[in-house]
């Protein structure tokens, strides 16, 4: 059960980071390294230039471009994330999201198959109905935020867990869910996401020049930090609702704000 919610997280992440990577490379930039997980390197591999790495602590992941966030190696301009038009840096960040929203797809059409076969279209505007219910859910939460609400990774490993013992169809459901949460939540415009790399990029499109690059390090430095920080605090309360009550099936990156069962029975039937 364990090992089935480490690959869960591993696939969402590993999809989420070739998105980067798949755009990085098709738009010519040079990818420095490609990593599953955080920490020491327990496994590498060199190859044409890049270094693939799987990394002690399995939970996230990250994509090195040359010329980003003052890279470790030079480049040449040619190669350089910050010598590529805005919208080739426009498809590299946002490429992570979209390679979740994939995901998600490929996972809900395929178990709406299995119970409707043949019924292709339909099951992806079921799944379009899903993310137009999910949307909702979000900007209720938005508009209304519960800190109470807030789930880290040890409140999706407790959710995750408690899917397995539901059925493979409820945990591959969960996953799809997870993927989304996780593209959704990288595109919202905060620092050291995605979306937050993205306002910069829309500051540079409307106003025509590129924000100090000092500047903006400090505010994503900043916004990590603020991360870092929430995710702490969502973590205490994970171990907290671990010691006062048992799993339940609600959750999301980062926050608790669609039922599980309900979704699943809206979009299957």
């Amino acid at each position: 059960m364990i090992l089935a919610v480490i690959l869960q997280l591993t696939l969402i992440v590993l999809v989420h980071e070739l998105g980067h990577y798949f755009f990085a490379r098709l738009c010519g930039v040079q990818v420095l390294s490609f990593n599953i997980g955080f920490g020491p390197a327990v496994w590498r591999l060199e190859r044409g230039g890049t270094e693939y790495a799987l990394r002690l602590v399995p939970l996230g992941g990250y994509v090195q471009l040359g010329g980003m966030d003052e890279s470790p190696r030079r480049v040449p301009p040619g190669r350089s994330y910050e010598h590529k038009s805005l919208g080739q840096r426009w498809g590299v960040i946002g490429g992570g999201a979209l390679f979740n929203v994939i995901l998600a797809w490929l996972i809900f059409v395929c178990l709406y198959l299995t119970r409707q076969p043949w019924a292709f279209w339909p099951a992806t505007a079921a799944f379009w109905r899903f993310v137009l219910d999910f949307l909702q859910s979000l900007l209720g939460f938005l508009a209304r935020p519960n800190l109470a609400e807030l789930a880290g990774p040890l409140g999706i490993l407790e959710v995750s867990a408690a899917v397995v013992r539901q059925g493979w169809s409820a945990f591959w459901f969960y996953t799809a869910f997870l993927s989304l949460n996780l593209g959704v939540f990288n595109l919202l415009p905060l620092p050291a996401l995605d979306g937050g790399r993205l306002v910069f990029l829309l500051y540079e499109l409307i106003f025509r020049r590129r924000p100090a690059p000092v500047l903006e390090r400090w505010v994503h430095a900043l916004g990590f930090v603020l991360l870092l920080g929430l995710l702490i605090m969502v973590s205490w309360q994970d171990v907290a609702r671990l010691k006062t009550r048992p799993p339940a099936l609600t959750g999301g990156q980062f926050f608790r704000i669609v039922q599980l069962e309900h979704i699943q029975q809206k979009c299957f039937g």
